[in-house]
């Protein structure tokens, strides 16, 4: 195995967390696979991996090895691409994380169409609200829905924007009634999104504040989780439109406040900075922009 297989090995392996599933998809044996990093452990003069029954992890060294073999494998692909010229499509494992709301909804659709429309690309999406660490993680494009951008070490490009709803259910305020301004909600059952960027302050612009500060009666890291509590008539919650627009559209939510100023939801694709972005990652933006745009004009 030369050293650029071996790249793909050992970043796969850190992939996949699995000899036997990394060996397979490069079509080796396990074995082989085991003594090739062995080899390259040997020839590195330093450990890579920390090795026990259940798991595979990085040592210091294998964590700042394991980004280089990626620049590697990025530059041979990047060189390929640029010699391919124009005629070269898009191709290659494509790697994503996204929020578990926005993908089973919008994000989801366009993907789908995505998909159809590049079929040289393999995608790999990983549904969840937490930010992931998208270099450690080995995600090529990250997605993330958020009222506060703030600086980071990754590009970030604004793909969308959704506007935010004050939700509750007619049972709820038949029980405790309709808050009238914001400043009521310190009366009712409120619940929060444990990952939003503002914490227990609602985006609200009221009275010259930029946020009305709301005592949870629940937490949760899921909007769709949170919808059902609305529903269920037990309080009242911060709803991206692509969650509760449906709901609202029929009258089994009702929207709060609807004059008072909010932030709308931006949604900004992120990928760690490099000289040549990856052409299957540059592809991928550009759709989302353009679907995003067609969409919501």
């Amino acid at each position: 195995m030369d050293r650029l297989d071996t790249f793909r090995l050992f970043v796969r392996l850190m992939e996949l967390g699995s000899f036997a599933a990394a060996a397979a998809e490069l079509g080796v044996s396990p074995s082989a696979a085991s003594k090739a990093i062995n080899q390259l452990e040997a020839s590195l003069g330093a450990r890579l991996l920390h090795r026990t029954t259940r798991r595979l992890s990085l040592t210091e060294a294998g964590t700042t090895y394991l980004e280089r073999a990626r620049a590697v494998l990025l530059a041979v692909e990047e060189a390929d691409a640029e010699a391919a010229g124009a005629t070269v499509s898009a191709s290659g494992r494509l790697r994503l994380n996204m929020p578990m709301a926005l993908g089973l909804a919008d994000l989801g659709e366009a993907l789908a169409d995505f998909a159809a429309e590049h079929p040289g690309i393999e995608l790999d999406v990983d549904l969840g609200d937490r930010h992931a660490d998208l270099l450690a993680e080995g995600f090529d494009l990250g997605l993330r829905a958020t009222t506060d951008p703030k600086d980071s070490s990754y590009v970030a490009q604004r793909i969308a924007a959704f506007p935010l709803h004050i939700c509750a259910a007619p049972a709820y305020m038949e029980r405790h009634g309709r808050p009238a301004t914001p400043d009521d909600l310190a009366e009712h059952a409120c619940f929060a999104y444990v990952y939003a960027t503002a914490g227990l302050r609602w985006p609200l612009r009221w009275r010259g504040q930029t946020h009305v500060v709301i005592t949870p009666r629940m937490r949760a890291n899921n909007t769709l989780f949170l919808k059902r509590l609305v529903l269920a008539g037990l309080g009242i919650a911060v709803l991206p439109g692509f969650v509760a627009k449906p709901e609202i559209d029929t009258g089994a939510l009702v929207e709060l406040f609807p004059d008072v100023e909010r932030p709308p939801l931006l949604l900004f694709a992120q990928y760690p900075e490099r000289r040549l972005t990856p052409h299957k990652v540059s592809v991928c933006v550009a759709f989302l922009k353009d679907w995003f745009a067609a969409r919501q004009a």
